[in-house]
C-alpha cells in the first residue's frame, strides 16, 4: 500500500527519547527529512526530541552532515523547515516529575493548533531504561488516549535478551498500553523486497504453483556485514548475533518466505500466518544444538570489545525445519555474521531436480540489501556452434524498474504506517515471544559452555564449521548477485558463484 498523502494524516506529534543518539541522527531524522521532502508528512506535525543535554544547532549540524554523507544530497531550505518543526526539550528521562513538564508542553501544543494531536513516542534509547520511560509516562497519564487522539508507542528490537526476559517485557508494556497502542520496529519489514515477497509468491501463480517441499530443495537466508562492532561494542558485547539478527530480522524474514496467503490482507491476518509459521518451526533440541548450529567470534573481536574472556558469537549459522504439510522436510538455512568478505541481505530459493537428469539447480534469490530486487537463475545455450549451456540470470530491480522518487526507504516506511495506525509492519508480542520460543535451547546451550566459538578471520566469510554444517544437507553457501542491480546492461547476466 502507498503511504497516505499529506491530507489524510492526522495532526501528529512525534516524541523522540534519545533524540540526539546513533539511532535518531542516522536513521530517524534522515527518514523525517525525506518524508518532508516529498510532501508526506501530515500538515500539522510537530517534533519533540528529548535530551539531556544538547542544542537544536548541533543536532541539525550533525544532521546535516548525515544525509550529505547518504546517496541525495542536503537541501539547506528542507533541512530549516525540519528544525522549524522540532523543539528540543531537556529532561532527565527516569524522572517521573519531568513527564509533568513534558505533558503540559504537549498539551499546549494542541491549544496553540487548535487541534487533538496523536501523539507517536518513540523509544530511541538503551532497552535497560524501556521500563523507567514507559512507567513514567503511564503515571504523567501520557498514554491515555482522549477525544479520537492516539497514543502510540514505538519500540525498536531488541524485544529482550532472551525468552524470560522477553516475557517480562510485554507484560510490562502491556500493564501501560495495549497492543494496538504499541508498534515493535523490525525495519527488515519495511524494505521493498521484504513487502514485495507476498505479491511476488501469490500473485505469479507460476511461482505460488511450485512453492512448497515438492519443488524447493532448501532455502538460505544470509545478513552479512563487512563492518565489525565498531562503535557499538558495549551494546553488542552483551547481545551477539543470535539476539541481534537471528531472532528478530532472520525469523520474520523467514516467516514471510514460508506463511500461508493471509486473506484478506490485513494486518490481523498477516500476524496470525506469521504467528502460525513461527509455531510450525521446530524448536532446535538442547541435545542437538552443536549439530546444527554454529557460532563463530571474529578474530580480534575480543581485543575491540576489551573483554578478553567474550564468548559472544559475532557469526551464527543455523538449521531450522518446519513441521507443516508445505515445508515438511525442507532445511531451512540461516546465517548471519560481522566482519565477513561482503554485505548483503538476500532470501535464495534452490528448486528440486525433478527431471533427474542431473541439471544444475534453478536459483531464486530475493535481495533485501543493497540494491533491492529479484534474480531467477536459469540455464540457457551459450551463443555459437556448440551445445553447452551456462547459468544466466532474470533480473528484476526496484532501481531500474520504478522512479526512485515512488520508492519509501524502511524508516519512512515505518514512520508513515505508525503514524496512520497501520501495524501491518510491525511484530505482536505473540510472534516475539514464539521467535524466543524457538531459539531458547541454543541460548542455553550457549551460557553453560565455556568454549569460545569458533574464531574466523576478518574478511573471510566465516568460520568453516559453517561450511561443513551446510555440506552435511548436500549443498553449499550461496552468494553472487553483487550486480543484479547494475546500471550497465553489459552486467545483467552472470554467474553466480559460492562463497
Amino acid at each position: 500500500m502507498e503511504p497516505n498523502t499529506t491530507n489524510t494524516l492526522p495532526p501528529t506529534v512525534l516524541v523522540i527519547f534519545g533524540a540526539t543518539g546513533n539511532l535518531s541522527t542516522k536513521k530517524i531524522f534522515p527518514a523525517l527529512y525525506r518524508l518532508l521532502e516529498l510532501g508526506r508528512l501530515p500538515e500539522q506535525f510537530h517534533i519533540v526530541g528529548i535530551i539531556r543535554n544538547s542544542n537544536i544547532d548541533a543536532l541539525f549540524q550533525e544532521l546535516e552532515i548525515t544525509l550529505l554523507r547518504q546517496t541525495h544530497g542536503c537541501d539547506t531550505d528542507i533541512l530549516a523547515r525540519l528544525k522549524g518543526m522540532t523543539s528540543l526539550f531537556t529532561m532527565d528521562s527516569t524522572l517521573e516529575a519531568d513527564y509533568l513538564r513534558l505533558e503540559s508542553l504537549l498539551d499546549d501544543m494542541d491549544a496553540t493548533y487548535g487541534a487533538k494531536h496523536n501523539r507517536l513516542y518513540y523509544l530511541a534509547i538503551p532497552p535497560a531504561i524501556f521500563k523507567s520511560v514507559l512507567t513514567c509516562l503511564a503515571s504523567a497519564g501520557l498514554n491515555h488516549e482522549e477525544d479520537g487522539a492516539a497514543r502510540r508507542i514505538l519500540v525498536e528490537k531488541p524485544f529482550g535478551t532472551d525468552l524470560a526476559s522477553a516475557r517480562e517485557l510485554v507484560e510490562m508494556m502491556s500493564t501501560h498500553f495495549t497492543e494496538t497502542q504499541t508498534f515493535r520496529i523490525d525495519h527488515y519489514l519495511a524494505k521493498e523486497t521484504a513487502q514485495n515477497i507476498l505479491v511476488f509468491r501469490f500473485n505469479n501463480p507460476v511461482i505460488e504453483g511450485i512453492w512448497g517441499r515438492h519443488f524447493i530443495d532448501h532455502i538460505q537466508i544470509t545478513s552479512a556485514e563487512t563492518q565489525g562492532v565498531a562503535d557499538r561494542a558495549a551494546f553488542y558485547d552483551g547481545m551477539g548475533a543470535l539476539r541481534d539478527i537471528v531472532q528478530s530480522h532472520l525469523l520474520q524474514l523467514m516467516a514471510l518466505t514460508m506463511m500461508e496467503v493471509p486473506f484478506p490482507l490485513t494486518a490481523a491476518n498477516m500476524h496470525a500466518e506469521r504467528l502460525q509459521l513461527f509455531r510450525s518451526i521446530a524448536p532446535v533440541k538442547a541435545n542437538h544444538v552443536d549439530e546444527v548450529v554454529v557460532r563463530g567470534q571474529y578474530d580480534d573481536y575480543r581485543t575491540q570489545v576489551a573483554n578478553p574472556d567474550s564468548l559472544i558469537e559475532t557469526y551464527v549459522a543455523l538449521k531450522l525445519e518446519v513441521i507443516n504439510t508445505r515445508w515438511g522436510g525442507v532445511p531451512i538455512l540461516l546465517r548471519t555474521g560481522k566482519a565477513l568478505a561482503d554485505s548483503f541481505t538476500e532470501i535464495s530459493v534452490v528448486f528440486k531436480d525433478r527431471s533427474r537428469r542431473n541439471a544444475p539447480d534453478n536459483l531464486l534469490t530475493l535481495r533485501i540489501q543493497p540494491n533491492e530486487g529479484v534474480s531467477m537463475r536459469l540455464m540457457a545455450k551459450k551463443p555459437g556452434l556448440s551445445s553447452d549451456i551456462e547459468p544466466v540470470a532474470m533480473n528484476f530491480c526496484y532501481d531500474t524498474s520504478f522512479a526512485k522518487s515512488t520508492q519509501a526507504a524502511a524508516y519512512e516506511r515505518v514512520l508513515i504506517d505508525a503514524m496512520q495506525g497501520d501495524q501491518t509492519l510491525f511484530a505482536t508480542s505473540a510472534e516475539v515471544l514464539a521467535a524466543w520460543e524457538i531459539l531458547q535451547p541454543v541460548i542455553d546451550a550457549w551460557r553453560a559452555s565455556p568454549e569460545r566459538p569458533f574464531v574466523y578471520q576478518k574478511g573471510t566469510m566465516g568460520p568453516i564449521e559453517a561450511d561443513a554444517l551446510i555440506e552435511e544437507f548436500g549443498t553449499t553457501w550461496l552468494s553472487g548477485l553483487k550486480h543484479i542491480c547494475s546500471v550497465h546492461p553489459d552486467t545483467s547476466q552472470h554467474t553466480e558463484t559460492n562463497t
